[in-house]
């Protein structure tokens, strides 16, 4: 309940709040309303206070704050514009990729926007497709300024790694560069597809983006015009005084090619999927860095992504077949993935880049306990031992001295030693990766232990890259060492260090390298289920 509003339908969920449909009790227009779930009450009333005075045509107006008393504390709820056209992200994942008339009508208007934040002092922080909400005429209008902040302001903040600024990837506060970056990134995307940074998942994309390595945006968009393609270079030039500024960025853009019409869906197309307000459905893929750390500090662990206990939010919604399916495999670069939850353990709470996959581990025929429903955990902890060279061959089934069975993940028994341990994990791991890799969800259901975030996430991943037309390739990550494992209710807790090697991401059209990240300590809940071990939680430990 928000005091004043009806909410009548919800349009969407991340990892900050609710956006809901909503109507006034005192009559009037429908309202967008943001629920924010997270964060300091005070500091969201404060950081909203920056935002009700600011009045342009393409920025998202916000109506009122309205806090109100809960169980768990207090509760602030944003009440903005409702927008009916859908985001940028919306029409990118129906379409593909815009022409570059279209990409200057539906990015320039939004730099001009930033640029009167700037000019008072604020910094929107996020700027991405998922930002740019259209109204039903096709005028872009930039939203989710509730992340938005006084320029200097210290403290953490949401990104969405597939267009952050390379500069704050490595850990440095966000400025007016930062937007500018994320505008040309906005146009990058509109021009080819996808956005300039892509991997596996979330955590591996902010180390694809702390690199700074573009894509050659001519070869990905050939048809758009060279004074065009050296704006949004320059826009996303690895150097921030380099970039000029947002007002410059949107008169230069206007000057390197004509605007035209955005053409919207036609009537028919699914609406509801694409009328959104200040914040497109998420299913997860919001990053959060924490702020400020030197320009070229190293890349600080990601520990806040939801499903694992973090944030819910991704900014990219999927549609599969269609135009955008078939422009996507054109690329010679790797899909988007910007749809995807940043729930998914492809970095998730595992820190950058922690994406658990595994050495494959041999398959063998469990003999199953006619007396136990699910694995039995262990009585105590073990003690862990390498878990054998990562990337070998599979070896045989190894028979134990003492004569008992071989556990894997589909074991209605529980290992007795670190090996059969690493064994089970490399098994589970591995599905996982055979998952992404065959664009296989069904797949995931013998990886987790129960419908949830992970599985959700997962699943997303592997629909937006059969939707782009991509393929994981080389996914392979492999447990290292397992320690301690500790009984827990409903199964044990495993301590491990597992490692990703580097892998590819792309079509038949071409590849993208992702670079892999070294041993990591993981602690890894796994749940006995009827139909064996499943992965539950993960967590980074150092």
């Amino acid at each position: 309940m928000v005091p004043g509003y009806v909410l009548e339908e919800r349009l969407g969920r991340g990892g900050s709040g609710e956006v809901w449909r909503a109507r006034p009790r005192r009559g009037g227009l429908p309202v967008a309303v943001k629920v924010l779930h997270r964060g300091d009450p005070e500091q969201q009333v404060r950081e909203a206070g920056l935002l009700a005075n600011l009045d342009h045509p393409h920025l998202v107006r916000l109506h009122e704050v309205v806090r109100r008393r809960t169980r768990d504390g207090e509760q602030v709820a944003l009440v903005l514009d409702l927008l009916a056209g859908g985001s940028l992200a919306d029409l990118l994942a129906a379409r593909g990729r815009l022409r570059p008339g279209e990409v200057v009508t539906a990015v320039a208007p939004v730099a001009a926007a930033l640029a009167h934040l700037h000019d008072r002092g604020i910094v929107h922080g996020d700027l991405s497709p998922g930002n740019v909400v259209l109204t039903a005429e096709g005028r872009p209008v930039l939203t989710d300024l509730g992340v938005a902040r006084a320029v200097g302001e210290q403290g953490s903040g949401e990104v969405t790694p597939p267009y952050v600024d390379p500069v704050v990837a490595r850990g440095g506060a966000p400025g007016p560069a930062s937007d500018v970056f994320g505008a040309a990134a906005a146009a990058f995307h509109a021009l080819t597809g996808i956005p300039p940074w892509n991997a596996a998942g979330p955590g591996q994309t902010v180390v694809v983006a702390a690199a700074g390595e573009l894509p050659d945006l001519a070869l990905l968009a050939p048809g758009a015009p060279a004074e065009l393609v050296a704006v949004v270079r320059r826009g996303l030039s690895p150097h921030p005084h380099l970039r000029g500024t947002a007002a410059a960025f949107a008169l230069d853009l206007r000057h390197a090619c004509r605007p035209e019409r955005i053409a919207l869906p036609a009537p028919g197309v699914d609406r509801a999927a694409l009328a959104r307000t200040g914040h497109v459905p998420r299913t997860e893929l919001t990053h959060q860095v924490r702020r400020p750390a030197g320009a070229h500090a190293a890349p600080p662990p990601v520990r806040r992504w939801a499903g694992w206990s973090g944030r819910v939010a991704a900014r990219v919604p999927v549609r599969e077949g269609g135009p955008a399916r078939a422009a996507r495999r054109a690329l010679v670069v790797t899909a988007v993935l910007a749809a995807l939850a940043g729930s998914g353990w492809l970095g998730v709470q595992w820190g950058r880049g922690a994406d658990a996959g595994a050495v494959p581990a041999a398959r063998t025929a469990p003999a199953a306990s006619p007396t136990a429903p699910t694995p039995a955990p262990p009585s105590g902890a073990v003690t862990g031992t390498p878990a054998g060279p990562p990337g070998s061959p599979d070896p045989p089934a190894p028979v134990p001295a003492d004569g008992a069975p071989v556990v894997d993940a589909d074991s209605t028994i529980a290992p007795t030693d670190p090996a059969g341990w690493a064994r089970l994990v490399g098994e589970l791991y591995a599905r996982r990766a055979t998952a992404l890799a065959e664009g296989d969800p069904a797949a995931l259901d013998g990886v987790y232990g129960s419908a949830g975030p992970l599985l959700d996430t997962d699943t997303a991943w592997v629909a937006a890259l059969a939707a782009a037309g991509q393929q994981v390739v080389g996914f392979a990550p492999e447990v290292v060492t397992v320690g301690a494992v500790t009984p827990v209710d409903g199964g044990v807790r495993v301590a491990l260090v597992d490692r990703v090697p580097a892998y590819r991401v792309g079509s038949a059209a071409g590849e993208q390298a992702v670079p892999g990240r070294g041993d990591r300590p993981v602690l890894l809940t796994l749940l006995a289920t009827p139909a064996g071990w499943r992965i539950g939680a993960a967590e980074l430990t150092g």
